[in-house]
This record gives structure tokens, sequence and C-alpha cells, in this order.
């Protein structure tokens, strides 16, 4: 008997599910706002309201394209219409976004750096999960010791 899995949708929420992303979300939140105040007292208030501006507009965009593959990739009949609004307001908005802070007149490097900063969370989210093995399925009377 092979095990064959209808889709892609599997794989790919079981890696990246809700739960992952409202704890990169938290993460990110929390710690960005504590970095802000050393980035205040070292480069001023315009590179940590920049760098604030950045992750929440990465954490808009990183909730946006998950709305946007919760209806893509699915095992349900796909709503077009529906795909093709959420796009049609998810670019041009964040675009718009970005545009504004830069005509505000935030510094472009602090916004960018903010900006990665939420997925530079998932990344050491999800290497922390693999490191720890939280996603395999657990062996009956197999235990683990961490060091």
């Amino acid at each position: 008997m092979i095990e064959v899995r209808p889709n892609g949708a599997t794989a790919i929420w079981s890696a990246f599910d809700g739960g992952f992303l409202r704890r990169v979300r938290k993460s990110s939140i929390v710690f960005g706002l504590v970095l802000s105040v050393p980035l205040a007292s070292s480069f001023g208030w315009a590179a940590a309201v920049a760098w604030i501006a950045g992750a929440g507009w990465s954490l808009v965009n990183l909730a946006a394209t998950a709305s946007v593959v919760r209806k893509v990739v699915t095992l349900e009949p796909r709503d077009r219409a529906s795909i093709a609004k959420s796009l049609a307001i998810k670019f041009p908005l964040l675009y718009a976004i970005g545009i504004g802070f830069l005509a505000a007149g935030l510094p472009a490097a602090w916004v960018l750096a903010g900006f990665a900063w939420p997925l530079f969370v998932a990344v050491l989210k999800a290497a922390g999960r693999s490191y720890l093995r939280l996603d395999e399925p657990s062996r009956q009377g197999s235990t683990r010791v961490l060091s």
C-alpha cells in the first residue's frame, strides 16, 4: 500500500499553520518593540519609528499573504473572484503604504530592517522547531532528553 497525498495543502499547512503564524506575530511584536528602545537611544527616534513601521508593514503583508495562500491551497473549490479581489487589494495597498513611509521621510534602511524582522523571527522559530523536532510524530515508548 502506497500513501499518497491528494495535494500539497496538507504538507504546507502542517509546517506553516495558523498557530505558527500567531507565534511569529506575537514574538515579532514583543521583541520588535523591545528592540526599538535601544534603536531610539542609539540612532534616534526616526530610526525607531521606521523600524516599528516596517515591522508592522511586514506583519500586515504576512497576514494578507497567508489569507491568499489559504484561499488558493485548499481542498474545496476555489473562489476565483475572491482570490482576484484579495490580490487586487493586497498589492496596491501594500505598495501605497511603503511609498507613504518613504514620502513621510522615514529612513528607508530602517523601514526595510523592520520589514525583515518578522521574516527573521519566522526563520528562527522554524529552525528551533526543526532542531527540537517538534513537528515529528511521537513514537510510543521512546523518550528524548534535551540538553
